[in-house]
């Protein structure tokens, strides 16, 4: 029932990070869950690295709309430990669908990259340069 109630406690707290710092996670997650990155902010852009052990590249979907990059990844169940009975002995291992957003302004979307290695999903996002969005008027 506490899992119910956070769950929902969760959901309609869903848009409050949404005008927080870039970089953040638009969306918390259980941490069962919750693929667990680092963002950084480089010279030339953004880095993105995610844990996704055990996801075979081929169940990542990745996008970028609106200055938000979105992962959404897919771990199948792979129970092997069973009994005689097949029943399973031990399952710690967490699997279903994953999802994580991030609020990343003013990315070269055609120019991103990304490589899935060893259990590391990192995603290169090079910044565009920032348009000047104003300027002082003199008076004649």
């Amino acid at each position: 029932m506490n899992e119910l109630a956070n769950n929902l406690n969760q959901l309609m707290h869903i848009g409050d990070g949404f005008f927080e710092d870039f970089g953040e996670p638009l969306f918390t997650m259980d941490s069962s869950n919750n693929m667990k990155s680092d963002v950084i902010k480089t010279d030339n852009g953004y880095q993105v690295t995610v844990d996704i052990p055990g996801v075979d590249k081929d169940n990542i979907d990745l996008s970028y709309d609106q200055d938000v990059l979105s992962i959404k990844a897919k771990r199948d169940s792979t129970l092997d430990q069973k009994d005689k009975e097949n029943n399973v002995i031990a399952s710690e291992r967490s699997y279903g669908e994953y999802v994580r957003n991030y609020r990343l302004p003013d990315v070269l979307a055609d120019k991103i990259s990304a490589k899935a290695e060893d259990g590391v999903l990192t995603i290169d996002l090079p910044k565009a340069e920032r348009k000047e969005t104003g300027h002082k008027i003199e008076i004649g």
